[in-house]
């Protein structure tokens, strides 16, 4: 408390002061204290020079801020403001993702994200949030693989923290997807006129088995290589 409070005194003594500019926003963003961060930011943002990497710095963080605040207009503007200065920051185009996102933006989003990972290929989160957002657009298979490659960097760089655990359960909800979608391709197949299966549906044994028997066969078929090759 005592640093926090020293930080902020000198900055109101130094607007713009690059190195305690710096500690107190770290501070603040490694404690979580959102709406302390937002404030500090946009005071300090009119005394930072123009163009910078630290007012990008600033705009990214500020952003952030509003992210975890809900405030997903000033949000967006203000990482919007720090991608314009810094392009190659892959951070905040991960924020300007999950903004998008936020405002129901899915394509704009994954391609945010997809630049993120462009940048910073070992960072998981972003790959978390590309898979999950290629769910939201039932890309099966492709969602498969980020969360997979999401979980692989967790385990490697937090292999006791809370991330894996989330990407594993994200990856079982995918499979679970995709079991369910693979039963109902083959019902329709069987069963054109009836209702589409639910994921609590159950049939009887005979059913099963030949939903078995037409999921491999639809399985075979997305096996066999296309006419002519």
């Amino acid at each position: 408390m005592l640093q926090k409070q020293t930080l902020l005194e000198g900055l109101r003594a130094l607007p713009g002061d690059d190195s305690l500019f710096r500690a107190l926003t770290g501070l603040l963003d490694q404690e979580a204290h959102w709406s302390e961060l937002r404030r500090v930011v946009l005071e300090q943002l009119p005394h930072l020079p123009r163009g910078s990497r630290l007012e990008a710095q600033a705009a990214y963080l500020g952003g952030k801020a509003c992210l975890e605040l809900g405030d997903l207009r000033q949000a967006l503007s203000l990482v919007t403001r720090a991608i314009q200065i810094q392009a190659d920051f892959a951070y905040s185009h991960h924020i300007h993702g999950r903004v998008l996102a936020r405002m129901g933006r899915r394509v704009e989003a994954l391609l945010a994200q997809q630049r993120c990972a462009s940048l910073a290929p070992a960072f998981p989160w972003c790959w978390f949030e590309i898979g999950q957002l290629q769910l939201e657009i039932n890309q099966m298979a492709a969602s498969r693989e980020a969360l997979q490659r999401a979980l692989q960097l967790a385990e490697a760089q937090d292999p006791g923290g809370p991330s894996p655990q989330l990407f594993r359960r994200a990856l079982a909800a995918v499979e679970d997807r995709a079991q369910l979608e693979e039963r109902r391709a083959a019902a329709r197949v069987l069963w054109p006129a009836r209702p589409e299966l639910g994921p609590q549906d159950r049939l009887s044994t005979i059913e099963e088995l030949a939903l078995s028997v037409e999921q491999f066969s639809l399985f075979l078929d997305r096996l066999e290589p296309p006419a002519g090759d």
